[in-house]
Parts: C-alpha cells; sequence; structure tokens
C-alpha cells in the first residue's frame, strides 16, 4: 500500500472521528457534548456571561459545561467583558447561528431587553440567568436574595451589637441581582438597627481588583469602620485582605455567594455569615433548565435556586443566642452541598428539583 494512499485513509479516519462528535467553540476552545437526554437531537445553546474573569463566572461556566455533558447538549459560553454593547453583540450572533436557546447573565437588565424581543422574533427560548427583567417571554432563574441579604444585614447588625459604622459593597447599579441585595441589606439595617449608620454604598463592578481598591476607599475616608457588607464574595475576599494588609483586623463582615475561599474567615470568625448560592451549582442549574425546557418540561417562567446560609459551628450559635432566628450549615456541609449539583439537579433528577418555589429556602 502506498504511503500517499495510508495518510488518505488516516486523514479518513480522523474525519469520521471528528464528525461522530459533537461539541462547542468556546473563548478558549474547549468542547463538552454527548447525547444522551435530548431524544436524538443535541441542542445548541448560547450563554452570554458578564465577564469570564471573575472566578464565580468561570466556575459557573465550568460546572456549566459539566451540564451540558450530562445533559447531552452543546454551550457556548462568551463574555461581554462588562460591557452591554458587547453583550447585545453576542446575543445577536446566537440568533444568526440559530441556537435553540440562549442564557443571559445581563450587565443590565433594561439594556438587554431589545436583544430578548430580537430571541423571541426567532422563537428562541431565554433564560435569564439571576435578571429578573420585566419582559414576559425570558424564562428568569433567581435567587431570594432580598430576604437573603435582609438577614445577612440582621447577622451583622446582631454581630455588631446594634451600633456603629457600616459600609455596603454591591455589584453594579441597573443589575437586578445587586439592586435586589442592596435593597434587602439597607431595608433591613435601617429598619431593625436604628444606630447603625450605612455611611456610604460603593460598586465593585463584580472584579476583585477593584474590590481591593473599594476597601482603600471606605478605610481612607471612615478609618473607624465597624463592619463591611458585600453582596457577592470575589470583590469581598479582596477588600477583606487589603483591609486586613492595613492592619484592620477588628472590621466584622459579612457576604454572599459561598465561595470556599471565604471559609477560612468563617472558621476565624471575621466573616460571620456568608450566603451559599454555590457558583458550581448555579452554572449547572441554569443549563439543566435549559435542556429540560428544549426537551419540553414545564416551568413557571420564575424558578428559584436553593440557598443556605453558611456560618461557623461558634459564631451561628452566637448569632443565635444574641437572638436572632437563623438556621445555618457549617463551612464543610456547606462543602457537600456546593458540590452535590449532579446528584441535585441531574438528568436522574425531577423537575422539582430545579424549582425550589418562591422562597428559594433550604431549611
Amino acid at each position: 500500500m502506498s504511503r500517499r494512499l495510508v495518510a488518505a485513509l488516516v486523514i479518513f479516519g480522523l474525519l469520521l472521528v471528528g464528525a461522530g462528535c459533537g461539541g462547542s467553540d468556546d473563548e478558549d476552545g474547549s468542547t463538552q457534548s454527548t447525547d444522551q437526554s435530548s431524544g436524538g437531537k443535541q441542542f445548541k445553546l448560547g450563554v452570554s456571561m458578564i465577564d469570564l474573569s471573575n472566578p464565580f463566572f468561570v466556575s459557573m461556566r465550568e460546572a456549566g459545561l459539566k451540564a451540558a455533558e450530562d445533559y447531552g447538549v452543546e454551550a457556548s459560553f462568551q463574555s461581554a467583558d462588562g460591557s452591554l454593547e458587547k453583550q447585545i453583540g453576542v446575543v445577536e450572533n446566537f440568533i444568526a447561528q440559530n441556537v435553540d436557546a440562549i442564557l443571559i447573565n445581563a450587565v443590565d437588565d433594561k439594556g438587554i431587553e431589545p436583544a430578548i424581543k430580537k430571541a423571541q422574533a426567532a422563537d428562541i427560548p431565554v433564560i435569564m440567568m439571576a435578571n429578573d427583567v420585566d419582559d414576559p417571554y425570558a424564562y428568569k432563574t433567581l435567587y431570594p436574595d432580598y430576604d437573603n441579604m435582609a438577614m445577612q444585614a440582621r447577622a451583622l447588625g446582631t454581630a455588631m451589637g446594634g451600633e456603629g459604622d457600616v459600609a455596603l459593597l454591591i455589584g453594579a447599579r441597573g443589575n437586578s441581582v445587586s439592586d435586589s441585595r442592596e435593597a434587602g441589606f439597607k431595608d433591613a439595617m435601617t429598619e431593625q438597627f436604628p444606630d447603625i449608620e450605612i455611611v456610604t454604598t460603593q460598586a465593585t463592578n463584580w472584579d476583585a481588583a477593584k474590590g481591593a481598591d473599594v476597601a482603600q476607599t471606605v478605610l481612607n475616608q471612615y478609618p473607624d469602620i465597624d463592619g463591611i457588607s458585600c453582596v457577592t464574595d470575589p470583590p469581598c475576599l479582596a477588600a477583606m485582605t487589603a483591609a486586613k494588609a492595613d492592619g484592620n483586623d477588628d472590621i466584622t463582615w459579612a457576604s454572599y455567594d459561598g465561595d470556599f475561599a471565604m471559609h477560612p474567615a468563617l472558621e476565624d470568625g471575621s466573616l460571620k455569615l456568608d450566603v451559599l448560592t454555590g457558583a458550581e451549582r448555579v452554572g449547572y442549574w441554569n443549563i439543566a433548565l435549559a435542556a429540560r425546557v428544549l426537551n419540553g418540561s414545564k416551568f413557571p417562567k420564575t424558578v428559584y435556586l436553593p440557598t443556605f446560609f453558611v456560618s461557623s459551628e461558634e459564631t451561628g450559635k452566637e448569632l443565635q443566642d444574641a437572638g436572632l432566628d437563623i438556621d445555618f450549615i457549617t463551612p464543610e456541609q456547606a462543602k457537600v452541598e456546593a458540590t452535590n449539583y449532579k446528584e441535585q439537579m441531574g438528568p436522574d433528577a425531577d423537575d422539582k428539583s430545579l424549582n425550589q418555589g418562591q422562597e428559594g429556602r433550604v431549611e
């Protein structure tokens, strides 16, 4: 057999292998797909993220690709790099590619609505990931953010003894997650702790480096700050690190999202409370929901993820002894709940496992 014929047969064999494997062209070229759960058709999902540098969003993507593999769909994750204009372009490209569903983690809830309308005109289902948009066409996957942040405020206020000055580090105005968390914190703190003043609210744009910069600003303006609340963990961790580097070890902290990197601060008591959504749980959950919708499962337009309050055993009991009515799990328990998402929401689970009702609270 000639070398030319051998080479041709090798190339032909490689082409056959490539043709037999689906895939998703992500920004780093990675692919995830099988054909286990879509009834013979491999659905294609376009996922538009605020960015893909924030550790929370990176973990969302990683678990989302695992869900894509488990459910037999393709998922292409694209970053908007924090730009509404770029995000609209990403969504329009997905529409032009005729994907089967589009998932959006919106930079701006109002600004993204024209793109939702275009997807609707193309008859492409839209899932808004943690964005409580007004448009009735889109599915919305939400957390009980307002209530969770109200509890976070109560925990922080209780730990501070009901008095002092606090700063609030938000994500970005116009984002419904950030706005809802900000409102829940401020309402609860104002109503229940009249001797605690919220002296400043600073936007971090969900960025860890910005969180460190904001912490320096807060500490320069308010060197005697007593407590700091954050609406998301990565900027909070950076802010905590910056504060400790400046010798501010006596600040009382509270945060949101349940990153494992926050566990040492929970264990040493400087972080009084975190709220576990779990980046990987969120990423897996959204892809699982999209796959099930495309396969014919019926869900309400608003679906809620179950969440958990996380505190150390010692701190949690101190808060309870001080009169705070709170159920919590420890960091060790949180590690289990944050990583068993396939068992909770995989193809073998029933549809109810993806929607815990309006409260979204696991007791």
